[in-house]
């Protein structure tokens, strides 16, 4: 795994503990839908690099330029 993808991964798990930060984590069933959350996200990140790399592009390559 490239660093970018770690990188990334960090970040899909600070905004999703942000975001679930009043959750009760003391419910098993919270934890389980916040680690599948942070899974599927993830996987979509991954499954979206794996096809750029298929057509030889970055994602930089798609972004919009500031203006």
């Amino acid at each position: 795994m490239k660093k970018r993808h770690f990188v990334s991964l960090i970040s899909t798990i600070k905004d999703s503990l942000s975001a679930h930060k009043n959750a009760d984590w003391s419910d098993r069933k919270v934890i389980e839908i916040v680690a599948e959350n942070i899974t599927n996200k993830f996987a979509k990140y991954i499954k979206e690099q794996e096809d750029l790399e298929r057509i030889g592009k970055t994602q930089e390559e798609f972004m919009i330029p500031p203006n």
